[in-house]
């Protein structure tokens, strides 16, 4: 049974003549009579009283005829709104939301923005901000936002990422430091410093630095003179002296003056890896716009 037969036979159903029935529907006479006889056959039942058209020459429904107009009628209204639902889909941008760490580069964020207005102009992100990169994991997994950008490691299982960004972290110093003109700067170099830090709930990595400055006999504790909530206020910090800080290579500090940056060197001389990644746990919901997202990031 076709949706076309449906229509063929409400509008005979209706009109009660298969000349005006035929001219609405712009269709020939014969042919709208066959694919009624074609439904008749289909349904195994009369549709029309053949005794009254034939002896009469009028067009009366039978009691399976006026049961079968209802229901197609019905049937007819729900794929109309079906359709109209789906046009209407289609015309409204689809809206996702996108989380992201206070640490990100606002030029990172405005850029991925600019790219995907640019690319993908039916998609719309509604952007939520997290003060650190667990946070906005912990959203994922709680169904709160579709897609995050984070850092690895991922926290809870469900998540899936794709990474987008790559770097490590590195020595902010005072241009006068001693260790200023070093090739890289060890991490035990560094157990007499004072230290201007980014504030603990806004810090990507604090714990894990905490453990790589234990692991090289040393403690920071008490020996960090101010806290920053932004990389850089954290710059201006260093460059007036007030100590030395941990940045990510991310964050170019090469315009910020009287300040210099240098590798970190860790255990068998290895670098700390920071790793930038587009995450997201139902992967239906952001389908092929997580490739349109990560080639944004890069």
């Amino acid at each position: 049974m076709e949706f076309r037969q449906l229509r063929y036979f409400t509008a005979v159903a209706t009109e009660l003549h298969f000349g005006r029935a035929a001219d609405k529907l712009c269709v020939s006479q014969p042919a709208l009579s066959q694919q009624i006889q074609l439904l008749e056959k289909e349904l195994q039942v009369a549709l029309f009283d053949q005794h009254q058209r034939q002896r009469q020459r009028r067009v009366v429904l039978t009691a399976a005829g006026a049961v079968f107009l209802a229901e197609a009628q019905r049937l007819l209204q729900l794929h109309q709104e079906a359709i109209e639902a789906v046009r209407l889909a289609g015309a409204q941008p689809q809206t996702l939301g996108l989380g992201y760490y206070q640490l990100l580069r606002p030029e990172r964020l405005a850029g991925i923005m600019q790219c995907f207005a640019q690319n993908c102009p039916e998609v719309q992100f509604q952007l939520h901000e997290f003060p650190n990169y667990q946070a906005v994991q912990h959203a994922l997994a709680a169904g709160r936002i579709a897609v995050g950008l984070t850092m690895l490691p991922l926290l809870h299982p469900a998540l899936t990422a794709r990474t987008f960004g790559q770097g490590e972290l590195v020595v902010a110093l005072p241009a006068t430091h001693p260790l200023a003109a070093a090739e890289a700067v060890l991490l035990e170099q560094l157990a007499h410093e004072k230290w201007v830090e980014i504030s603990r709930n806004l810090h990507p990595v604090y714990d894990e630095i905490e453990q790589l400055c234990q692991r090289a006999g040393f403690s920071r504790q008490g020996a960090i003179m101010q806290e920053a909530s932004s990389l850089e206020l954290l710059g201006h910090f260093v460059g007036l002296g007030i100590g030395v800080a941990f940045v990510p290579s991310f964050f170019d500090m090469g315009t910020m003056p009287r300040v210099v940056t240098r590798p970190l060197r860790v255990a068998n001389g290895s670098s700390v890896t920071l790793t930038q990644c587009v995450a997201f746990q139902d992967a239906q919901s952001v389908g092929p716009l997580l490739q349109a997202l990560a080639q944004c990031c890069l």
